[in-house]
C-alpha cells in the first residue's frame, strides 16, 4: 500500500516476564502485522561472551546479541515494513495456544486493531530482553512497552523451563544462573529507568524515556495484558 506508515512497537522485559507470549498473541490480532524476536539475533554459540567469574557463557548480556545486524534490520523494516533477513526462530517459549481466551474478547480487540490499521498503518512488533539499553536502538521505536514481573515470579517461571535451543546446541541454566546472569543483566540494562535504580520500584518519569510499564505477574489474566497493549498502541497511533 503506498505511503503506508510503519509503526515500530517494542515489547521488552526480563526473561520470563511474558513479553514474547504477549507479542505473539497480539500479532495474531493485528491485520498484516510483522513480528520479530530479538532472540533471533543471538550470535553463534562460539561467539557468546564468557563470564570470567563462573567460567561459563553469558547468554543474557548485550554482547551475546548481534546488535549491528539488529539495528540494520530495524532500519530496513522501518523503511519497508517487511523483514529482509532470513531469521531462525528457536521458539523458546510456552505455546500461546494454551490460553483459553473468549472469542468475543479477541474479536473486540481485532476490531480495534482493524480500525487502526485501516488508516494506512503497518504495525511491526519487536520483542526482546535488550531493547532499551542502547539509546540508538531505543530511539527507533514509536511505542516502548516494558512487561514486568517481580523477582520471585521471574525466577520461578525461569526455573520451570527445561532449557533453551540455541543456534548450535541446547542450553540449560546452572543453579545460580538466574540470579547472577538473567536478573543481573536485566538490572544493569534497565535500572536507569527506575526510581533509585531499583527495578522492583516504579519507573522514573525523568529517565524512563517514554517507556510504559505493565505488571504481568501470576495473577494477571492474559486478557488484561492483551487489552493493555491494544489500548496503548491504539492511543499512540491516534496521537501521530
Amino acid at each position: 500500500m503506498p505511503d503506508q506508515k510503519v509503526i515500530l512497537v517494542a515489547l521488552g522485559g526480563c526473561s520470563s516476564s511474558g513479553k514474547t507470549t504477549i507479542a505473539k498473541l497480539t500479532a495474531t490480532l493485528i491485520p498484516d502485522c510483522v513480528l520479530i524476536h530479538q532472540d533471533d539475533f543471538y550470535k553463534h554459540d562460539e561467539a557468546i561472551p564468557m563470564n570470567d567469574k563462573y567460567g561459563i557463557q553469558d547468554w543474557d548480556c548485550a554482547g551475546a546479541l548481534d546488535f549491528d545486524a539488529f539495528e540494520k534490520e530495524l532500519d530496513s523494516i522501518k523503511r519497508t515494513g517487511s523483514v529482509s533477513l532470513k531469521l531462525i526462530h528457536n521458539n523458546n517459549v510456552d505455546d500461546p495456544s494454551k490460553f483459553q481466551i473468549e472469542a468475543d474478547f479477541l474479536g473486540s480487540l481485532k476490531e480495534k486493531y482493524r480500525k487502526m490499521v485501516s488508516k494506512n498503518y503497518k504495525i511491526v512488533i519487536v520483542d526482546g530482553f535488550m531493547l532499551f539499553n542502547h539509546a540508538s536502538v531505543r530511539s527507533k521505536f514509536d511505542l516502548k512497552l516494558l512487561i514486568r514481573a517481580s523477582y520471585d515470579v521471574l525466577k520461578r517461571r525461569r526455573a520451570s523451563r527445561k532449557g533453551y535451543q540455541t543456534l548450535d546446541s541446547f542450553w540449560t541454566d546452572p543453579p545460580y544462573y538466574f540470579d547472577e546472569f538473567v536478573y543481573h543483566g536485566y538490572k544493569e540494562a534497565h535500572q536507569q529507568f527506575f526510581i533509585n535504580n531499583d527495578v522492583e520500584a516504579a519507573l522514573n518519569p525523568a529517565t524512563a524515556d517514554g517507556i510504559l510499564a505493565f505488571n504481568n505477574d501470576d495473577t494477571t489474566p492474559i486478557q488484561t495484558s492483551l487489552e493493555w497493549v491494544c489500548n496503548e498502541l491504539v492511543s499512540r497511533v491516534s496521537d501521530l
